[in-house]
């Protein structure tokens, strides 16, 4: 009986291991943005230059609308959707790629990479956390996705931007200068990106656990937020609770076996 114990044993864990061996599903997710695409929080029309592609060589000079976007999301593969901070109908996103488009209403199919941000617009964001929360004992990590209006969504776009695409002067966070700039900024706008980038030095960045970047070829890249506790999927829980439930048969008949002595 203890052989047999041990091969059910020994079975249970190769099929958890090789559960996590095998080749990874995708992470994905559907996302239907609202119409119009800033709901609930507001924009800033600015004029932003960066560069070409590589490897063109040049700038783009573009009119653009800063500022939190909203949409709705469904058909989540591969991550448990409590992954969403706050939750699947109220999905709030920043630009991350200003090299493609997005319009209101756009449906688009993301995949979800938990590694895409930089190390730079963690910075950035570490930040904003940190002007945001009240508690400057308890930094609120989600911080950054909850601007009080359009000005404050606005400079936190405007950041993230100057965050991935300034590469001249990487000490700097001006957008009068630089790989990346932008002009015509309301002065609410320009007064919170002040405040943000005043504080980078001083801030923590927010952790890595706590963004993720949806991707699309053909669509603008997202950044987002992301829980820290990451959740098992259901299969791999099945198989370790099959192994527990053998150790638990193991235990229980070798307490059987023990004799007091009289």
């Amino acid at each position: 009986m203890n052989a047999f114990t041990h091969t059910f044993l020994a079975l249970a864990f190769a099929g958890a291991c090789g559960a996590a061996n095998a080749t990874p599903v995708v992470a994905s997710v559907h996302v239907v943005f609202d119409n119009p695409i800033f709901n609930g929080s507001g924009y800033d029309v600015v004029t932003i230059k960066f560069p070409k592609p590589i490897p063109a060589q040049g700038s783009i000079t573009q009119t653009v609308a800063a500022g939190r976007f909203q949409g709705t999301g469904s058909n989540v593969v591969g991550v448990d959707p409590s992954i969403f901070v706050d939750g699947l109908d109220n999905l709030y996103l920043y630009c991350y790629d200003i090299y493609e488009g997005i319009n209101h209403g756009a449906s688009v199919t993301y995949k979800i990479n938990f590694d895409g941000e930089l190390a730079r617009t963690r910075d950035f964001l570490g930040a904003v956390n940190y002007v945001m929360s009240p508690d400057k004992t308890k930094i609120d990590p989600f911080a950054w996705l909850h601007p009080i209006n359009g000005f404050q969504g606005a400079a936190i776009q405007l950041g993230i931007w100057e965050s991935k695409y300034e590469t001249t002067d990487l000490l700097s966070w001006s957008l009068a200068s630089g790989s990346f700039s932008a002009t015509g900024l309301e002065t609410a706008t320009q007064n919170y990106l002040n405040a943000f980038t005043a504080v980078i030095n001083t801030t923590e960045a927010v952790g890595d656990k706590f963004v993720m970047t949806l991707e699309a070829t053909g669509f603008q890249d997202m950044l987002a937020g992301d829980p820290p506790v990451a959740v098992p999927e259901p299969g791999t829980l099945a198989l370790f609770g099959i192994a527990l439930a053998a150790l638990a048969v193991r235990s229980r008949r070798n307490r059987q076996k023990i004799r007091i002595p009289h």
